[in-house]
């Protein structure tokens, strides 16, 4: 089975939260995902962008509705919005091989 990655990047007009702030958005999903891992990086002040790895397709779209409708909810409170979303098969990961 592929693992499957979604990449996403994100626009934030009143600045990139804290990594404190991102790291408790994450605790909050850890036990609700299907996701082996997801990374949020900063870009600049008002972007960052996040890979989302999941150990198959499958996995990932079937947990597609629930992630739109969490982005939904998260976007309305914060005013951030998306800029790009892409996902695709994995075809190597450096610490696996």
């Amino acid at each position: 089975m592929t693992k499957y990655a979604v990449h996403t990047k994100w626009s934030w007009p009143d600045g990139v939260p804290s990594a404190e702030s991102m790291q408790q958005r994450h605790r909050e999903v850890k036990s609700k995902t299907k996701a082996e891992d997801i990374i949020w990086f900063k870009i600049d002040e008002n972007t960052h962008q996040s890979v989302i790895i999941y150990s198959s397709e499958v996995d990932a779209k079937e947990e597609n509705a629930r992630r739109q409708a969490m982005r939904k909810d998260t976007i309305a409170e914060t005013g951030h919005s998306m800029v790009e979303e892409t996902m695709g098969p994995v075809l190597s990961i450096m610490s696996q091989v």
